[in-house]
């Protein structure tokens, strides 16, 4: 009877033996080749959403929203994001130019005004005088002249409309590529009545300028003219201030 026992339990060890060293067989090498999966089925099931299985916690993005170099978005408050044109830095302003005035006298025009100091003076026409900035600004040094001649005795208020007409056509005749000038308006000059009138020119190198010519009929059959001619600009309204000044200043000795 033990023996049958002893036979009996040897049997089931060896069966036992069989299937643990079956199992082991089922143990894939990992450097083995995959099997061949291309005849499953991994369709998912009708009316499946994968994007259900995602976390969206912080990933979600908020269309017109602003999100930095990690993806983070940014809030009001946060880092100030520059704005065309509103929010962009303002550029620093240019400096106005200023001058120091001084009395000029001319004694073949008998005139007395006042211009800037330190600008250069060219009296040697009989019947003008020019002064001129020493400094270049914008590539053009800036000057005005006022000028005095006579007229004929028939010499009236139209004409003079005509005469600054022609002066500016000729100004803009040659050396620039553009030219353009406002209408005449009136304006006094020694408290006599005339015209006035603005003109931008644009010469072939490509520098701007600005002029402005005043002209009135004086008695005596004269007219005067007071031109002034500058950069076109940031800084004309600065020479515009000067012509003013000598405007207002000047009176007849």
């Amino acid at each position: 009877m033990k023996k049958w026992f002893l036979i009996l339990i040897c049997a089931l060890m060896l069966i036992m033996a069989a299937g643990w060293a079956a199992a082991e067989n089922t143990q894939r090498d990992p450097m083995s080749i995959p099997e061949d999966t291309s005849n499953q089925d991994f369709s998912l099931p009708e009316g499946y959403d994968p994007a259900s299985e995602e976390d969206h916690g912080g990933s979600a993005y908020t269309v017109g929203a602003a999100y930095d170099d990690f993806g983070l978005q940014i809030y009001a408050g946060a880092t100030p994001i520059p704005l065309d044109p509103i929010d962009m830095p303002t550029p620093t302003p240019k400096p106005t130019l200023t001058f120091e005035y001084g009395a000029v006298t001319s004694d073949k025009l008998k005139l007395y005004f006042e211009a800037p100091a330190g600008w250069s003076v060219d009296a040697s026409a009989d019947d003008a005088i020019t002064l001129t900035d020493p400094n270049t600004i914008d590539g053009y040094q800036a000057s005005f002249t006022i000028r005095m001649y006579s007229v004929a005795n028939t010499f009236k208020l139209n004409d003079l409309h005509t005469e600054l007409r022609t002066l500016l056509q000729q100004l803009g005749q040659y050396n620039f590529s553009k030219w353009s000038t406002t209408e005449q308006a009136p304006r006094t000059l020694l408290k006599k009545d005339g015209y006035y009138a603005d003109y931008e020119g644009t010469y072939y190198d490509g520098t701007a300028i600005y002029g402005r010519v005043m002209m009135a009929l004086l008695d005596n059959n004269r007219v005067i003219m007071l031109h002034l001619s500058c950069t076109d600009g940031y800084f004309n309204s600065s020479y515009k201030a000067v012509i003013n000044r000598v405007r207002d200043s000047l009176k007849l000795q």
